[in-house]
């Protein structure tokens, strides 16, 4: 317990988590608060994009949880800043068990992540109402609003591990929070416009299929086409968005135990 209590102080005592929280609030607000003039100005540019298919009004809700961005982030730096500091020594020899150590900076980054993307998806809630205010026929459901608020809740837990973990692997901060912006940011987005079978198994596509958003829009006379149709449904995409969270804790604990601490 008093380790639980020793990294939850270290978290708070961290000011970038309140920095990423912000970051977190502004990127689902930016998401949210401009997608429905977004999608009323390139209905006739994009078949299957519409306010009037509450599958679009869900999917411009869904973009509330984009916030999970920073969630992983979270997780990267409250493990690399360990490394980076030489915090880790001392961590170490009060606690001679590093298993113990990890497991608690799992939790304690699973609780954050999941406080973060709450928070985050909040407010990317407000945008969303306040930018479909005016569209009178767009509203969303009670279903599908559950189906976000636990879509959020799971990926800030499941992101901020697979920091955690990256943290470890990775113990150069910028090296691993900027690989992970990349990928997350543009890579993943390309495949998922470009490969939409591939783009399912990724964890922004697992997010999409916890989101339980169908969607089919493409183009015209352009070759863009986003289908979510096929992705995994709810059930399915959180076992393997935990899935991930799971194999990407077994490799930083695997990592840590056998390297040596500087």
């Amino acid at each position: 317990m008093n380790l639980v209590k020793s990294e939850f102080r270290k978290l708070f005592y961290t000011r970038s988590v309140y920095g990423l929280t912000l970051g977190a609030i502004a990127l689902a607000m930016l998401s949210t608060w401009p997608a429905a003039y977004a999608v009323e100005r390139t209905q006739n540019l994009l078949s299957g994009e519409s306010l009037t298919n509450p599958q679009m009004v869900a999917g411009i809700y869904g973009k509330a949880t984009s916030g999970y961005l920073f969630a992983i982030i979270l997780g990267i730096i409250f493990m690399g800043n360990e490394y980076q500091n030489g915090m880790a020594i001392s961590t170490f020899l009060a606690t001679p068990k590093r298993t113990k150590v990890l497991y608690a900076k799992l939790g304690v980054a699973a609780l954050a992540g999941v406080a973060m993307m709450v928070i985050s998806e909040l407010f990317g809630f407000l945008g969303a109402y306040i930018g479909l205010n005016k569209y009178t026929h767009a509203a969303l459901t009670s279903g599908a609003l559950l189906s976000l608020i636990v879509a959020g809740i799971i990926s800030g837990a499941v992101l901020a591990v697979m920091g955690v973990a990256l943290g470890a692997l990775i113990r150069n901060v910028r090296i691993a929070t900027t690989g992970v912006v990349i990928w997350l940011g543009v890579i993943e987005r390309l495949i998922v416009v470009f490969w939409t079978t591939g783009g399912k198994y990724l964890p922004s596509g697992l997010i999409v299929g916890m989101l339980n958003v169908k969607l089919d829009v493409k183009s015209v006379g352009r070759g863009l086409n986003i289908d979510t149709a096929n992705y995994f449904g709810a059930t399915t995409a959180t076992l393997l968005l935990l899935a991930y969270a799971a194999v990407f804790a077994f490799l930083g604990i695997f990592t840590s135990l056998r390297r040596d601490v500087n």
